[in-house]
């Protein structure tokens, strides 16, 4: 059954690929599922982290599921309208015993750009990395007064 339900997501993918294709006149530029080397389906590419967002009068707190990962390895952009996090990882694991030599790498990274709801003060933005969970906390700032313009 759980097989079964893979190849109509595939079948579904694919569809959706060529009706692209049809629509821009070019190939997909990705694919959303590739298989992994135990035949398990892992995403293609970047993974997006899991961010909920929080707004109060005074700041907009978004927190991401980033797990597994070191905090020098993510990088924040903030800018007034949007947040940007992206991170890489790379991980070795080797093991010598008697006859054989055990290899694995693997790599990822994550990646996602949201915009924000308000717009806030990236220089004074701060954030926090504990147990795979970032917390990005962006004060708010004044929403500038409209000024209406006369049609000349």
């Amino acid at each position: 059954m759980v097989e079964s339900s893979w190849s109509d997501f595939r079948r579904f993918e694919e569809t959706m690929n060529r009706m692209f294709e049809n629509f821009w006149g070019r190939p997909a530029s990705r694919h959303l599922l590739s298989s992994g080397e135990s035949g398990a389906i892992v995403p293609a590419e970047n993974r997006e982290p899991f961010i909920d967002l929080a707004e109060n009068d005074k700041e907009i707190t978004a927190t991401a599921e980033m797990p597994g990962l070191e905090k020098e390895n993510i990088k924040i952009n903030v800018t007034e309208d949007r947040l940007e996090i992206s991170a890489e990882t790379k991980q070795e694991e080797k093991k010598e015993e008697k006859g054989y030599i055990y290899r694995e790498r693997r790599s990822g990274s994550y990646y996602r750009a949201i915009s924000l709801p308000s717009p806030v003060d990236p220089e004074n933005s701060k954030a926090t990395y504990k147990n795979g969970i970032l917390e990005i906390k962006m004060p708010r700032t004044e929403i500038k007064k409209k000024t209406p313009l006369q049609i000349e």
